[in-house]
């Protein structure tokens, strides 16, 4: 991995930022990132996964690794966003982390309900008040797949696939299979599983700043639904 200075200390806040074909967006949305946290005044780093991106990406997030401090960025062939997560989660030195989208402009105020939180749970989720920018059939996804994880495996959160914060000891010390949006859900039940502690708090969701999301094709719906079966499998058969 390429970085930036350290940190004179460990941060209390690693953010990952999952990069996939970003050459627009991926330079803004890292200095607004560092801004808002600078704003928070909490110390932390950010670090780059750039996922198989067939653009400019790559180059860009090197580039801001040599040029900002606290950030770092690294490569791997394309693994989804789970996949991505679990990468930088390796390179992670934060006392928590934490998944930004690089679609969307992060301010102070959309961390601050998160870093509140820091040392009160193993786990901070984040529930979204309002789906900013779903189509009908995205919105009807999203009610049905929460619900969907409480039958299969006994959690009820109220938001499964947003941005949470994992104590970094307690999501390194799980073992994850999946590596596209499944894994969300696998590390909330294997946290759980594991006697992580909980906290949901509310949050603001911003519409994308560009481009489409990848959740609203159909084939990333079902291949998220085949990954959450085929870990309701795997789990399954380890409880019983």
């Amino acid at each position: 991995m390429s970085a930036g200075s350290p940190s004179a200390k460990a941060p209390a806040l690693s953010v990952v930022v999952p990069a996939f074909n970003e050459e627009v967006l991926l330079e803004p949305s890292v200095r607004a990132l560092l801004g808002a946290l600078a704003d928070c005044g909490i110390t932390s780093e950010v670090i780059v996964v750039d996922d198989g991106s067939r653009d400019r990406t790559a180059s860009i997030a090197d580039a801001l690794a040599a040029e900002l401090a606290g950030v770092g960025a690294c490569h791997q062939p394309n693994q989804g966003i789970g996949g991505a997560f679990r990468t930088g989660a390796g390179f992670a030195t934060g006392e928590y982390i934490m998944l930004w989208p690089v679609d969307m402009t992060a301010a102070a105020k959309d961390l601050e309900p998160y870093i509140a939180m820091l040392g009160t749970a193993d786990v901070i989720v984040g529930c979204r008040r309002h789906r900013e920018g779903y189509n009908p059939l995205m919105l009807l996804n999203s009610w049905i797949y929460p619900k969907l994880v409480a039958v299969l495996f006994g959690l009820r959160v109220r938001d499964v696939n947003w941005i949470h914060a994992y104590r970094r000891t307690s999501f390194q010390g799980i073992r994850l299979s999946q590596r596209g949006i499944p894994m969300l859900a696998e590390a909330l039940v294997r946290l759980r599983d594991s006697g992580a502690t909980f906290v949901e708090i509310e949050v603001a969701m911003k519409a994308r700043t560009g481009g489409v999301a990848s959740a609203s094709r159909v084939r990333v719906m079902w291949r998220t639904l085949a990954g959450l079966f085929s870990f309701w499998l795997v789990w399954r058969k380890e409880k019983y």
